[in-house]
């Protein structure tokens, strides 16, 4: 297996371009003496099938898929509309390292405009192997980064862990709150990152929703935070926040908001810093705090909260993530958490309720 510079080269949108800059890396990379050939449709189409042929004129067919884009959730298909003895070769713009892997566990063939190539087959023997671009060279302002980053990566990803249930993405959309292009182009990494499952064009059929939660706190920006003493102490102030004007917006996480441990520092979501630590006679410390306060990045924070002892707390999946990373790290209780959470679904994930 070889890998090969990219030349930033203009991104081939016609099939039968994205066919032919495919086969140009094949070409170059087929042992001596093999060949390659096609039929000739119409252009813009690309050809329907691919001929390989070794140097003793055995050769083997492939039926050409050629797109501008193959998501993992379009391997299944592309496998299932092969017939049973026909092998497939799979070209685009660029492929993915995990559709790439499911093309391979299908043992189906393809190669990318990037160079990414993959043929084998088993008569006439042969295997071509090349590595390509590890993402994709044109992705342009307003295309999915492929991290978890941002306000609608937010949304979505916690309402696609607070819920359980088939949801298509017009139905994400109005549960989320995050505008229709944000929600598709997070829904477009999350399924590049096997994080979820959706049907073709379809709905959303299952999350993985331990693994997105770990990719989303691992992606996420580290909320700033300050740091407080409590004047009477922890408890007394826990006493003060269960009855505690509603005006004063808060959420506990961390330690504090899970049936870990009697937490000692208590971790807390504000959304106005300032007001929380004048509401309950805060005072600002730089070493020794008893009262560490977060401002959030994003108000979903404060969506779908729990009550736990007359304290409002974040929702179970991102108090998970809150103690996998950033301000409230605790890899320890994490764990329990997820635990906690795997044993008993139906506790935190609600049901989708559709109207009729």
């Amino acid at each position: 297996m070889t890998q090969t510079d990219v030349a930033p080269n203009p991104r081939p949108e016609r099939s039968i371009d994205i066919y032919r800059r495919a086969l140009s890396w094949l070409d170059a990379q087929l042992p001596s003496g093999w060949t390659v050939s096609s039929d000739r449709p119409r252009s813009p189409a690309a050809p329907n099938r691919l001929l390989i042929t070794a140097p003793d004129g055995e050769s083997v067919s492939y039926a050409i898929v050629a797109s501008r884009g193959v998501l993992s959730g379009d391997v299944a298909r592309i496998a299932a509309e092969l017939s049973d003895s026909d092998r497939g070769f799979v070209c685009a713009h660029y492929l993915s390292e995990p559709v790439r892997r499911q093309l391979d566990g299908h043992g189906i063939s393809y190669a990318d405009a990037t160079g990414n190539l993959n043929l084998v087959a088993p008569r006439p023997a042969i295997w071509v192997r090349n590595r390509g671009a590890d993402a994709d060279p044109w992705r342009g302002p307003g295309r999915p980064s492929g991290v978890l980053t941002g306000e609608p990566s937010d949304r979505v990803v916690r309402a696609l862990a607070d819920h359980v249930g088939e949801v298509s993405v017009p139905e994400l959309i109005k549960l989320s709150g995050a505008s229709t292009g944000a929600a598709y182009r997070v829904v477009e990494v999350l399924l590049e990152r096997e994080l979820l499952t959706r049907l073709p064009r379809g709905p959303v059929t299952d999350v993985r929703w331990a693994h997105m939660l770990r990719a989303w706190a691992a992606d996420r920006k580290v909320c700033p935070t300050r740091g407080f003493a409590a004047p009477d102490g922890v408890d007394a102030l826990r006493t003060r926040l269960a009855g505690a004007n509603a005006g004063v917006g808060y959420a506990v996480s961390g330690i504090g908001a899970t049936d870990y441990a009697a937490a000692a520092v208590l971790e807390v979501y504000a959304d106005d810093v300032d007001e929380f630590a004048a509401a309950l006679d805060l005072r600002p410390v730089d070493h020794g705090a008893d009262v560490v306060v977060a401002t959030p990045w994003s108000a979903v924070v404060f969506d779908r909260m729990q009550y736990r002892n007359g304290l409002r707390c974040v929702a179970p999946a991102h108090v998970y993530a809150d103690l996998v990373s950033g301000p409230f790290r605790h890899p320890e209780a994490a764990e329990y958490q997820l635990t906690a959470l795997t044993a008993d679904e139906a506790a935190w994930r609600r049901p989708l309720h559709r109207g009729r």
